[in-house]
């Protein structure tokens, strides 16, 4: 016998808790060894001798593949290096954790169409959607390939809304958990099918972020070898029910797996307790009202009176904050509208909800969806900026003018500029054109950066009475800190 050492080097933060499936197989192709490694970047293993293939593969269906010669009495060591994954390092998460094309050189948020697009934060209150503050950690990172946002997130039903003067409106949900990853970054897919703007969403629960994927991807049985290798046995799922006070979301999802599964043994009362203790959460009474169908439907006795009463329940509660469960709703107020074609109030939560189905994008793992307002989905939404800039953060360029209406201008209406990579003195004009000395008029700032080639997030503006530092004031911006004038 003879010793593997299996490494996975250069992960950092994220990519170490992403579940990572580790196969080992012999001449014959044969598979000796089937584990998932996760927490951990390790694993030491004893194997005859021989010759074996080694075969990492995340969540996002990504495979690295090594052959290693195992000799008695000898330590191989096998190490896997993460690199070129992505654009950039603090992508790295995203594109092991879901299947993600690859984005083309030519595709950067330095387009202009991006121009000034921004996000903010909505929030469910006594059965009001309000904006809320954005709480952007230092830690997010910026680059032309797309923005790693860490969000800290409260208690509640909320949504991320993106958009821009070249981009729709769209909604997408997010799980109240304490921290979240965010990538946003310029979809690739064709125009007139996808939005513009890529928006993922994680919470730090990984192992629940995994099965979600595959739920998604309809593969249900690599969702169930997940729990059924290592540490994570398939009553895993039942941990995350018993630990919903502290992870809901998570919860939530262990729920709809094994609600997908059909095992109702180990889903008992905590579908029910879910919907009952978090009163803010659409899902748990969703997943409660389905169980009790399926479970109905085998003993031929549907409740439909408390199905009905928690599929109602859910519509008042909001949006799920999962397609799974947006899905289920949609199916099981359409099963309700054919067994009770006189409640109205059946009829009218129909009706609610089908304006979703045609603004909803269905191959997101949460709620996503086109509009203007939460309750407002659309299947061709609006574009621009808001009238009311509370809670904007601008995802990546900000509008020059938008730099210039939030500073006092002198009476001659232009301000002094310069910049590092520039030697020509500068004068900016309150509508965001730039006049150089030698008479060149460039619109904005970005502009001036892709006529001239050079960057300008690195210059100060000279209002006369005091001086910005543009780097310091578009961080402000796009970390939704900067308190605009009304």
């Amino acid at each position: 016998m003879g010793t593997l050492e299996i490494e996975i080097e250069n992960q950092g933060g994220e990519v170490t808790y992403i579940p990572k499936r580790i196969k080992i197989l012999n001449t014959e192709l044969d598979i000796v060894e089937d584990f998932w490694l996760k927490g951990e970047s390790h694993k030491t293993l004893e194997l005859g001798a021989g010759v074996y293939v080694i075969l990492v593969v995340f969540p996002s269906g990504k495979e690295l593949k090594k052959v290693a010669k195992i000799q008695n009495r000898i330590i191989t060591n096998v190490v896997f290096q993460l690199e070129n994954i992505s654009p950039h390092e603090s992508h790295n998460w995203a594109h092991l954790s879901r299947k993600m094309v690859k984005s083309p050189i030519t595709s950067n948020l330095e387009n202009s169409k991006y121009l000034g697009s921004w996000i903010r934060l909505w929030k469910l209150d006594s059965n009001k959607w309000s904006v809320k503050e954005l709480n952007i950690s230092d830690s997010s990172s910026w680059t032309e390939e797309g923005v790693s946002y860490t969000l800290f997130i409260n208690r509640g039903l909320q949504f991320l809304q993106v958009g821009g003067p070249h981009i729709p409106w769209r909604f997408v949900a997010l799980p109240p958990n304490r921290e979240l990853k965010c990538l946003i970054r310029p979809n690739t897919g064709p125009s007139a099918l996808t939005h513009p703007l890529e928006v993922v969403i994680a919470s730090p629960n990984w192992e629940a972020e995994t099965i979600l994927t595959l739920l998604k991807n309809n593969t249900v049985e690599k969702a169930k070898n997940l729990f059924e290798h290592s540490n994570l046995k398939e009553s895993s799922a039942e941990n995350l029910l018993q630990g919903k006070m502290q992870d809901p979301c998570s919860a939530a999802i262990g729920a709809y797996y094994l609600l997908r599964l059909e095992n109702f043994d180990r889903l008992h009362d905590w579908a029910r307790n879910l919907a009952n203790w978090m009163e803010w959460m659409p899902d748990g009474s969703i997943i409660w009202a389905w169980q009790l169908i399926k479970q109905g439907q085998y003993a031929n006795n549907v409740n439909i009176e408390e199905v009905r009463a928690r599929l109602l329940e859910a519509c008042e509660r909001g949006m799920p904050i999962y397609t799974e469960g947006f899905r289920l709703l949609w199916d099981g107020l359409r099963m309700l509208s054919d067994t009770l074609p006189n409640d109205e109030l059946v009829q009218k939560a129909l009706k609610m909800v089908y304006g979703y189905v045609e603004a909803i994008d269905w191959n997101c793992t949460v709620t996503t969806f086109n509009g203007e307002h939460p309750v407002k989905p659309s299947k061709k939404s609006k574009k621009g900026t808001p009238k009311d800039l509370f809670g904007l953060a601008f995802i990546y360029n900000v509008p020059t003018k938008v730099l210039m209406d939030d500073v006092e201008v002198p009476e001659e209406n232009t301000m002094d500029f310069s910049l590092e990579s520039f030697p020509e003195k500068l004068k900016m004009s309150k509508s965001g054109s730039i006049l150089s000395e030698k008479g060149e008029i460039f619109k904005s700032l970005q502009d001036m950066s892709k006529k001239l080639n050079i960057p300008v997030d690195k210059g100060i503006i000279d209002t006369g009475e005091f001086k910005l530092n543009l780097e310091d004031e578009i961080k402000q911006y796009r970390m939704g800190r900067k308190k605009y004038k009304s």
